[in-house]
This record gives C-alpha cells, sequence and structure tokens, in this order.
C-alpha cells in the first residue's frame, strides 16, 4: 500500500527525525554523536590513544592502545559512564577492550 500524503505541518525536525528512521541512517548518527560525546570528556592523550568506539544495543565499546590507560579509564568507568548517558541516555554499559 502506498504511503498517503500526510496533510498536517511538521516541523523540519519531525520530517528528518521521521526521514532517519525510515531510512535506518540513525544508527550512523548516533555513532557520530557518541564520538562527539567522547572528545569532549576527554583530553587529546586520551583521544590519540583511543583506536575505535562502536555500539551494540545498548552497551559502548571503546578500544585504548594503552593498557595502562585502559586499566585507568576502568577504574573511572562509572563517572564516565555518567558523563555519557547526559547525551545519551539509552547507552547503559561502557566496555574498554
Amino acid at each position: 500500500m502506498k504511503d498517503r500524503r500526510k496533510r498536517k505541518i511538521l516541523s523540519i525536525t519531525d520530517l528528518t527525525s521521521e526521514f532517519y528512521e525510515k531510512e535506518k541512517i540513525k544508527k550512523g548518527i548516533n555513532k557520530v554523536e557518541l564520538l562527539k560525546t567522547w572528545n569532549s570528556i576527554t583530553d587529546e592523550k586520551i583521544q590519540s590513544r583511543t583506536n575505535r568506539i562502536f555500539t551494540k544495543k545498548d552497551k559502548v565499546f571503546i578500544e585504548i592502545s594503552s593498557s595502562p590507560l585502559r586499566n585507568e579509564l576502568e577504574n573511572h568507568k562509572k563517572n564516565i559512564l555518567i558523563k555519557i548517558q547526559k547525551k545519551h541516555p539509552n547507552i547503559t554499559v561502557l566496555q574498554f577492550i
């Protein structure tokens, strides 16, 4: 069945969010927003040792190249997760690899 033309006026944000959900682009946008959040939370030294950030469902995996830094971030995981959840409330688990 064809999509019927909508007769009510919609805002640009409603239209773009509807488009993103239809076109399955939301996942890529969330990844970019998560990367921006990580860069705002961390400093340049941590960012340079971050190899990759990816998500699976409600989990965030952050690959760190330095073992001592990874251990230090593990110690502060709870605080980092709280900062990430301020902008991404759907994230419930943070894992450093």
